[in-house]
């Protein structure tokens, strides 16, 4: 039994490095990817998503076959979720692995992997922010009430992108609930990004929302493009 486990490993993995290797054809990348499909357990539906994180050398090539992966996957309906959670928690590249849950995920289960993968990635420094980015894309994107209280946590973050994908994404969004993160950024006075206050104040200008409570503080953080008149920001 463990000589016939032990040969079943190493023939899983040998499908999932060649899937992964971004030098071999891609006839044999496709036959590689059919048979983890095949295979169809948690490991191998994994190993099968690490397509998404290798681009090959041939770029039409690659994205006809993470396209194809993702098809296929998500017609399995949800039973491809926990391996899809799984690798959402070890991997980088999540964008399409989102894109399956997306399809075939109910509001619970969506809910279920989302709060995992921002239990993993809190506001806080990461030497590689772009799987949080990915991760808020896909947040932004659910009409819930929750979403932009979630958005606004990561107002803060040390990476200035998240920053102000968040703040884009809050100004979007339109809630006024949202404001009082909006404005304490705005007069963060550690804040260095020049068009992360702008962004803030064409928000809060267009929304116009009332900022009394901040006259004080805001001034000094206003450039030529803007005022503030009655309590409100206005554009010049």
């Amino acid at each position: 039994m463990f000589s016939s486990s032990g040969r079943a490993k190493s023939k899983l993995d040998k499908l999932i490095k060649t899937a992964t290797n971004k030098y071999t054809q891609s006839a044999e990348r496709y036959a590689a990817m059919e048979n983890l499909l095949s295979d169809g357990s948690d490991e191998a539906l994994v190993g099968l998503m690490r397509r998404f994180t290798v681009v090959s050398t041939k770029s039409i090539e690659d994205e006809e076959e993470k396209g194809w992966a993702y098809r296929q996957l998500s017609g399995l309906g949800d039973k491809v979720l926990p391996a899809v959670k799984a690798f959402c928690l070890e991997h980088d590249n999540v964008a399409w692995a989102l894109r399956i849950v997306e399809d075939v995920a109910d509001e619970s289960q969506e809910w279920a992997i989302l709060d995992a993968l921002l239990e993993k990635h809190p506001p806080g420094y990461e030497r590689d922010p772009s799987k949080k980015i990915q991760i808020l894309t896909h947040l932004a994107e659910i009409e819930d009430d929750s979403v932009a209280d979630i958005l606004a946590r990561y107002v803060d973050d040390p990476d200035e992108g998240v920053r102000y994908f968040v703040v884009e994404q809050l100004v979007d969004i339109g809630e006024e609930k949202t404001k009082p993160a909006l404005v304490a950024r705005l007069i963060n006075a550690e804040e260095d990004s020049l068009r992360l206050r702008t962004k803030i104040l064409d928000g809060l200008a267009e929304h116009n929302w009332d900022v009394a409570e901040w006259a004080k503080e805001i001034p000094k953080y206003i450039g030529h493009e803007h005022e503030l008149s009655k309590g409100r920001i206005v554009k010049r």
